[in-house]
């Protein structure tokens, strides 16, 4: 019982931490006043836009799974064919895992596709953060941040807005939210990363 209540109140703290403080910038996020643009896209556009991630998405996820699918069939047949105490249930195991990631892999691309489908084709822009495909991303946050944004003229006109997570003591892994950019938006769009390029660096604590 002893134990129960103190996993019970260390996930009230966890949560109090973690998530509260989480909860209070994304609101800041979808209240702020000072909106650098609000750009609506034309559905079909859109569309086209959404299938393009899809296959992108779908190529990453066919390249990691041939290293890491690659890796678990290696293992699974070197324990089924050398060790003797375990090594058919071992193997069994990793293929079954490697099966798994397959079919993961697989409902994925569709399953994040058919989520961007149901948002509104629309991103806010604010001083605080980022609205884009119905998620919110504010500029700095509990264990990530942003480290800038660039305007991107070619292959297509692109806001891409850097972002950074700690995983790890020293690991920072980033990653980047590519918004695009409508038609006579340019100079708009060089005058917002201009801006929130001075705003991160200068105004934003990391």
């Amino acid at each position: 019982m002893f134990l129960s209540i103190f996993l019970f109140f260390t996930a009230l703290a966890v949560a109090g931490l973690v998530y509260y403080p989480r909860a209070r910038i994304f609101d800041e996020v979808t209240t702020d006043t000072e909106i650098l643009a609000h750009w609506t896209y034309d559905p079909a556009w859109y569309a086209r836009i959404v299938e393009r991630e899809y296959h992108e998405h779908k190529e990453r996820n066919f390249a990691l799974l041939i290293i890491i699918d690659g890796m678990f069939l290696v293992f699974a047949i070197i324990f089924i064919a050398f060790v003797e105490d375990g090594g058919l249930v071992t193997g069994i195991i990793l293929i079954g895992i490697a099966v798994l990631l397959y079919i993961v892999a697989k409902i994925t691309p569709g399953y994040f596709r058919r989520l961007k489908e149901k948002v509104p084709p629309e991103v806010w822009i604010s001083r605080k953060g980022l609205v884009y495909e119905g998620s919110v991303y504010p500029y700095s946050g509990f264990l990530y941040g942003c480290n800038g944004v660039h305007f991107q003229d070619k292959p297509e006109k692109t806001l891409n807005f850097s972002f950074y997570q700690v995983t790890g003591g020293r690991i920072y892994d980033p990653f980047t939210i590519t918004v695009p950019v409508p038609e006579n938006e340019n100079v708009k769009a060089k005058e917002i990363a201009e801006i929130l390029n001075f705003y991160v660096i200068n105004e934003i604590p990391f």
